[in-house]
């Protein structure tokens, strides 16, 4: 029985079958998996860096630049304001003269300040001095009244069909004698003079009216013999159909 017990095994007595430890060809395996982990981190480091340096350029590269055609001009003006928008309607006004208008040009131009033109809120106010149509405190035309009034009544039919209100105005310097016996009944008949005439040239009676206002609408101070002279007229109210 002893000797049975010390009886050894077939494969333990073959030395080349014995069990080998690996732990030498692990611990080679590590030492390369790292090297190759070193290596790679270094190319990794190596090209980031080359990359960095290749984005960097020196300022002493950049060259100036000499031609002119490479350069693009660009032009900066300032904001025009846009025109107001302008209607048919308005340009077709303001191209198209009133008969206002052009009244007060044909007297402005005709009349050489003989007859006063102004434009009022009623429409046209026409003013003629009493020392072209009449003689002092009468109602009766000079010579030369009618040539005047003449022209002055082609004017007006010209332009067109009107409204007139024929005013007389006188100062107020009471009547002393003769036809009159007031203001009131001189400038009456100075302003129905004027009216009568209108009429022999063709006016439609229902457009004309004949009004006195003797010396209550002064245009100037009447302590003058100038201011005097001013409000001593007759006037032509003129408004259009």
């Amino acid at each position: 029985m002893g000797a049975t017990a010390n009886v050894e095994s077939p494969l333990e007595s073959i030395a080349w079958y014995a069990w080998e430890s690996d732990e030498s060809e692990s611990n080679w395996l590590l030492t390369y998996v790292d090297m190759l982990s070193v290596v790679l981190a270094m190319l990794v480091v190596l090209l980031g860096h080359m990359a960095v340096q290749h984005l960097q350029v020196p300022e002493e590269s950049i060259e100036p630049v000499t031609s002119v055609e490479s350069v693009e001009v660009i032009e900066v003006t300032e904001p025009v304001e846009q025109p107001e928008e302008i209607s048919i309607q308005t340009l077709q006004a303001e191209a198209i003269p009133t008969p206002e208008s052009r009244l007060i040009t044909a007297i402005e131009t005709q009349f050489q300040g003989e007859i006063k033109v102004a434009e009022k809120d009623f429409g046209i106010s026409l003013e003629i001095a009493d020392v072209i149509l009449f003689e002092s405190g009468k109602a009766d035309f000079l010579s030369g009244a009618g040539p005047v009034l003449m022209r002055l009544a082609m004017t007006l039919q010209e332009i067109g069909e009107a409204n007139i209100a024929v005013e007389g105005h006188t100062d107020n310097r009471p009547i002393l004698g003769g036809r009159f016996q007031s203001n009131w009944e001189l400038a009456a008949a100075r302003a129905n003079a004027v009216t009568r005439f209108l009429l022999s040239q063709g006016f439609a009676p229902e457009r004309l009216r004949s009004v006195s206002y003797a010396d209550t609408h002064p245009v100037a101070d009447n302590q003058t013999a100038e201011g005097r002279a001013e409000n001593r007229r007759v006037n032509l109210r003129v408004d259009f159909l």
